[in-house]
């Protein structure tokens, strides 16, 4: 870590943990029960619900390859930018579309680009708490809780609500 760094830098990843991590504990238990809303069938349920798994097979792996080739990978936080709001944007397809295809378009494209989310904050946190010492396991474990803290928190206050609102209603 550089001296002239100063020690809240680190905060926009543990929100971005947070966030990515929320995202994760609402689309994985949760996107199934909206998608038997929608009148889908069991069969394209679990179609959407595998573009997850097969996405992972290359796809962070590419982002990785990107971020540590573009511009000698002085430009993670570049790409990170990029996936989160092509993420944002790829979701709010979500607010209108109800036919199966586009449903699963739209879901494989927010889950191609959020596979670059952890490795490249990965790659960007450790780069940032790596001296000769060492990585700063400490604080790198701090930023890491959020995401965890995000995961625990969305599935929790979501299914709370589940049990008091209809689906349709928690979901606006």
């Amino acid at each position: 870590m550089k001296s002239d760094e100063p020690r809240g830098s680190l905060v926009p990843y543990g929100a971005l943990g947070f966030t990515y991590f929320a995202s994760i504990g609402l689309f994985n238990p949760y996107a199934p029960l909206w998608f038997q809303s929608l009148g889908f069938s069991t069969l394209a349920i679990g179609s959407i619900a595998s573009l997850q798994s097969w996405t992972r097979v290359a796809v962070p792996y590419g982002w990785s390859w990107l971020g540590d080739h573009w511009h000698h990978g002085a430009r993670r936080v570049e790409l990170l930018r990029i996936a989160t709001l092509l993420i944002l944007l790829a979701s709010l397809g979500l607010l209108w579309l109800r036919d199966f295809t586009a449903v699963a378009l739209v879901v494989l494209l927010i889950f191609m680009a959020n596979g670059a989310v952890v490795p490249l904050s990965e790659a960007a946190v450790a780069q940032r708490l790596t001296t000769a010492q060492g990585l700063d396991v400490g604080r790198y474990g701090r930023v890491r809780m959020w995401g965890s803290m995000g995961f625990i928190i969305a599935v929790s206050v979501f299914g709370a609500m589940l049990t008091v609102t209809p689906l349709v209603a928690a979901m606006l």
